[in-house]
């Protein structure tokens, strides 16, 4: 019994650590356009960069085996489309609107998780989770800058990379394989397949890998992999395992707020009243999301 709310605790503290540091990657993400980098180039070197570390770690730190059988390529493949499919879209929509209004657009994912689950599970949610999911999806609506919804193209990208991320984690969470498999070595194989789906996606799409960094760029590049990768990703699907999609989901809404504080203490973006209100609203919802779970 200790041991079961011991990992469920580092489960929400994991999903929380998470948000946080996906919080970045908008700001990351821009930085690699600014340099001539695009969304498939930018997700291909996110899951790409960071395998050799994570190899080394799983192969001669934690020794594990890292072969896997055609039973275990299964699933990983599957999951992998929905994980790069979602860099695909969610980057692509940051071309044709503000990254704010697309990632607003895109945590609709915690919802359709929630509804997808509580179907799937066949389980009533209770008040409390009803409460939080509404809290934190009207500070959502609250933040996004409907002005800037006006392109199409932006909006749908960002819906489709919604439902595909909420696919990747209720896949992820539901697979017994995936489950049963190491963290790391689960880490590195959706990762490279994902950075496989990617390449021969921008090849495919006469798009290409856009490769013509200067040594410093490239040095910002190691680093968002790693963040996003060992980091973050890597966090969330822990988290995904220990707590379930769906409380993992509302909690990575606290992604958004870590986006705003980065954009008023690095960017010197205004903090208007709406924001402030729409940032205690999701953090409430989160808050009282791990209270009632305790």
């Amino acid at each position: 019994m200790l041991g079961e709310i011991i990992i469920k605790s580092l489960g929400f503290f994991e999903a929380v650590l998470s948000a946080v540091m996906f919080g970045a990657m908008p700001l990351f993400t821009k930085i690699l356009y600014s340099y001539g980098s695009d969304a498939v180039s930018s997700g291909f070197y996110r899951m790409l960069l960071s395998l050799p570390f994570i190899f080394i770690c799983s192969k001669f730190i934690f020794k594990y085996d890292m072969s896997i059988n055609k039973s275990e390529f299964k699933p990983l493949f599957i999951v992998s489309l929905g994980f790069s499919f979602t860099v695909i879209t969610l980057f692509n929509s940051y071309n044709y609107i503000n990254s704010g209004a697309a990632t607003s657009i895109h945590f609709t994912y915690p919802i359709i998780i929630f509804i997808a689950t509580s179907i799937i599970s066949k389980e009533k949610p209770s008040t409390t989770e009803i409460l939080c999911i509404i809290g934190a999806s009207i500070g959502l609506i609250l933040i996004t800058d409907f002005n800037a919804l006006s392109n199409f193209k932006g909006v749908f990208y960002a819906f489709l990379s919604a439902f595909t991320y909420s696919f990747y984690s209720i896949y992820l969470e539901k697979s017994d394989v995936i489950k049963k498999m190491p963290p790391f070595k689960a880490l590195f194989y959706i990762n490279a397949i994902g950075a496989v789906i990617l390449f021969f996606y921008a090849h495919i799409a006469f798009i290409g890998i856009y490769r013509n960094f200067s040594i410093n760029i490239w040095l910002i590049v190691f680093a968002y992999s790693f963040i996003l990768t060992v980091g973050a990703t890597f966090l969330y699907q822990r988290a995904v395992s220990e707590i379930g999609a769906k409380y993992t989901s509302i909690l990575s809404t606290l992604e958004v707020v870590t986006s705003i504080i980065i954009g008023f203490f690095i960017l010197n973006e205004k903090l208007t009243a709406t924001q402030t209100v729409a940032v205690s609203l999701i953090f409430l919802s989160s808050l009282v999301l791990v209270k009632s779970r305790k």
